[in-house]
């Protein structure tokens, strides 16, 4: 089996301190991979983990659009942040990449995708993550697994890590044998698979602030 984690970011996400030598440690040393780099606005980090793993290293990027996040997987190019939803999806689409919607229902983070915007992107959403770790209430993960299994869509558990620490006790478990290292291999293998979730310790969830103070004043 394999342990899919594919929404991490490394310090090239302005909220996250997370070295690139220390992720790629901590994710060998969990056993995870293939794993996705996705870091706010920015393909570099997936780009040097990517160089440096010994494991298979998915290029993604997690993208504010107007209105909302939306995580693009198997890029070949950063797509720019601004555009509205469906720009931003076609922007994936337009190089073989996958739709990943983040966090689709947590009420605690303005970059939150829009519910009007979710239903506009609903024709081409890929995967969908029913758990994410950093999701504070719980009653909001149900709602993304609902949402999930309503719409047929295929679902996976993500640790959202922004520090090495949280990576490990959340992935999406599915058979080597169904993944063959393409975007549909992948969707293949989450429909065939199965989420593990753990929240992430309230301590780490206090990371971005941390991260985004040392930058200021680095």
């Amino acid at each position: 089996m394999l342990r899919l984690d594919l929404h991490i970011h490394t310090c090239f996400s302005k909220d996250s301190a997370a070295p690139i030598a220390s992720v790629v440690q901590r994710i060998q040393m969990n056993g995870l991979g293939p794993v996705a780099i996705t870091d706010h606005d920015d393909i570099q980090g997936a780009l040097d983990v990517r160089r440096l793993a010994p494991f298979p290293v998915i290029i993604g990027e997690e993208i504010k659009s107007t209105d909302g996040d939306i995580i693009g997987l198997f890029l070949q190019r950063r797509v720019p942040s601004g555009l509205t939803p469906l720009e931003t999806v076609g922007q994936i689409q337009d190089q073989g990449g996958l739709v990943l919607v983040p966090h689709p229902f947590c009420r605690l983070r303005t970059s939150v995708l829009d519910h009007g915007a979710l239903m506009d992107i609903l024709p081409f959403i890929d995967l969908i993550e029913a758990y994410n770790a950093r999701t504070v209430l719980p009653g909001d993960n149900q709602k993304g697994l609902v949402f999930a299994r309503e719409h047929a869509l295929p679902m996976v558990a993500s640790s959202d890590a922004h520090s090495a620490l949280e990576l490990g006790g959340t992935y999406t478990e599915v058979p080597d044998s169904e993944y063959d290292g393409t975007a549909q291999g992948l969707v293949r293998a989450v429909n065939a698979g199965q989420t593990v979730g753990k929240r992430s310790n309230p301590l780490w969830l206090m990371a971005p602030g941390y991260a985004k103070l040392r930058k200021v004043f680095a």
